[in-house]
């Protein structure tokens, strides 16, 4: 058997789904890489991120879960409750470890953040470097960067998320070609905006909930306005926190007055005195959070028909933006990592055919997965947000009256997808539902 070719690949974007593939590429040792970030400072905001065992498996595998652990709180479901404080229901997700051999496991972004941030070699990320034009030849993919430096390699990944200049390039340049799908060349829909954060740890005395062993999610729903207040405990005594809802098209921010204000005694003071079942009021955990860890962000989903072309390929929320009600994004991007690494791995050769033909074959694999997750995401936060009598009621039957046993089924059609790097020991095989993937 001829050795696998060795690769050179250029990654636009360091965020979790470009950090999470370089991490692979090590693991694969005939990867060659560099990741191209536009930021001065390698840091994200954001507020929770989720995992379960559809990433968690692959983790493992690269002997990431023992630090999971030590940085998240296994997920044990969600209440939803409405702005009387009436409950509406409890979705239960406490038998993921034994339906599917790891728990969800929820952390704030920026811990996930910096845990990916500390496996890859300082000199592998290139800071400062916003991408501004991408030529493809028949030898390689050239990176021109707006600083006027330049990046060769025989595949770029566009890792560069929802507003993706790698994106806009190919775009641009399939459409003067007239190769454009036209469902493509539409804007990205702003569908909901929120204020999110995290905040410092907080008295276990006074709030001993937060030393529960399980993170259940708590969800206010408003009956008569486009609101909801989600809060979670995470590591560390935290708490973390969310609150938004869809926004009018018409009048985007001026619907809702938030603008950019970060002064937490200004925001909405109709939910500042909602209690939680951790005993603290929202008002008490939005105090208790620093401003620099608070952020206010549009949320928009859409799923894009073209991914690559000869030499380029893009990744994650590049390709299939979620909105976030689900915890799918980063999921999606590290599963799209995966099938990419798979493939580059076992790659015999960097010819022109070769390379076009291996991202042909992972789009072919990815693609229907992608649009699955952009489904999903939109079905269940409609699910939560939808208004009205018959919103309510398809929530309390779906949430009351549905068998546990309906759920799981439900839930093994897309969590038996566990899949492994093919070309590392595989990890013991675990759960009731036996996954599917390698």
């Amino acid at each position: 058997m001829p050795e696998p070719a060795r690769v050179k690949v250029v990654i636009a974007g360091g965020g979790i789904g470009g950090l999470a593939l370089a991490i692979m590429f090590e693991a694969a040792k005939n990867i060659d890489y560099i990741i191209l970030e536009r930021s001065t400072a390698h840091k994200t905001l954001g507020s929770t991120i989720a995992l379960n065992a559809c990433a968690l498996r692959m983790l493992e595998q690269l002997g990431m879960l023992p630090d999971i652990r030590k940085i998240s709180k296994p997920i044990g479901g969600f209440n939803l409750r409405n702005d009387d404080l009436s409950p509406i229901g409890h979705i239960d997700f406490t038998f993921g470890e034994r339906q599917y051999g790891y728990a969800g496991f929820v952390m704030s972004r920026p811990a996930l953040f910096d845990l990916l941030r500390s496996r890859v070699p300082e000199e592998k990320i290139l800071l400062q470097k916003q991408v501004s034009n991408v030529i493809e030849t028949p030898s390689e993919v050239r990176v021109v960067c707006a600083d006027g430096s330049e990046y060769s390699g025989d595949i770029l990944v566009g890792a560069d998320g929802a507003y993706s200049t790698v994106r806009e390039i190919v775009y641009k340049n399939l459409s003067a070609q007239g190769k454009l799908p036209a469902t493509d060349s539409k804007p990205m829909e702003l569908t909901h905006v929120v204020v999110l954060g995290v905040s410092e740890p907080m008295d276990p005395v006074k709030y001993p909930r937060l030393m529960d062993h399980f993170s259940t999610f708590e969800m206010t729903l408003f009956r008569d306005k486009p609101l909801s207040v989600w809060l979670s405990p995470i590591h560390d005594n935290r708490i973390s926190w969310c609150f938004g809802g869809e926004i009018d098209s018409a009048s985007k921010t001026e619907a809702w007055g938030w603008g950019n204000q970060t002064d937490m005694k200004s925001i909405l003071p109709e939910i500042r005195n909602l209690p939680t079942e951790y005993g603290a009021s929202v008002g008490e955990v939005l105090e208790s959070t620093s401003k620099d860890m608070v952020s206010s962000v549009f949320l928009e989903d859409k799923f894009f028909e073209t991914w690559n072309t000869k030499r380029i390929v893009l990744l994650g929320d590049s390709c299939h933006k979620v909105l976030p009600f689900a915890g799918q994004g980063s999921i999606h991007a590290m599963l799209d990592g995966i099938s990419l690494t798979n493939l580059l791995a076992d790659l015999k050769s960097t010819s022109p055919k070769a390379i076009e033909q291996v991202l042909k074959t992972h789009v072919q694999k990815r693609h229907q997965p992608g649009r699955y997750a952009v489904f999903g995401s939109r079905l269940f936060g409609r699910f939560i947000e939808s208004k009205g009598f018959a919103a309510r009621w398809v929530r309390k039957i779906l949430l009351l009256v549905l068998p546990q046993w309906l759920v799981i089924q439900i839930f093994n059609r897309t969590m038996r997808d566990r899949p492994l790097l093919s070309f590392l020991p595989p990890v013991k095989e675990r759960g009731v539902a036996v996954s599917w993937s390698n």
